[in-house]
């Protein structure tokens, strides 16, 4: 490859490389969660039974939205946060790991969560997901809401 070339790649690459998020000392990605729920706030947030998002699709909302992985679990950060677990790659299900996954980075987009605010890289660079404080099938969240992209 020419010197040139190189210079345009890396040129056309910046904005992207820009855009994607720093990762944590531990390797994992750093989500901006104040920013986050700053824009979750903006989604009108509605109260949503737990054991409803159970089993829901995630995807990532473009026109093709491909599923990036299926809803397995919801808990209870420390800071009093809430985490969806999603099982996240694999094929078929298959190999899929599952990783916690804030519910500021989602919306409610009919009976699928969207993924809004973060790259679906980023999917497989979180940690995998520890179960310690599951919510309740029966309580209630507050989730933003999205609609389809068409």
């Amino acid at each position: 490859m020419r010197a040139g070339s190189i210079v345009i790649c890396l040129a056309l690459a910046g904005p992207a490389l820009a855009q994607a998020p720093a990762l944590a000392p531990t390797g994992a990605p750093a989500l901006d969660l104040p920013a986050l729920a700053a824009q979750t706030a903006k989604r009108f947030p509605q109260p949503v039974r737990v054991g409803d998002l159970l089993g829901r699709r995630l995807l990532e909302p473009k026109e093709a939205q491909p599923v990036l992985g299926r809803v397995t679990g919801v808990n209870r950060r420390a800071d009093g946060g809430i985490d969806l677990i999603v099982a996240a790659g694999g094929f078929l299900g298959f190999g899929a790991r599952e990783v916690a996954l804030p519910t500021e980075a989602t919306a409610l987009m009919g009976e699928y969560v969207a993924l809004l605010g973060v790259p679906p890289e980023v999917l497989s660079k979180l940690p995998e997901a520890r179960e310690t404080s599951p919510v309740p099938r029966e309580e209630r969240i507050r989730m933003g809401i999205t609609k389809p992209f068409h």
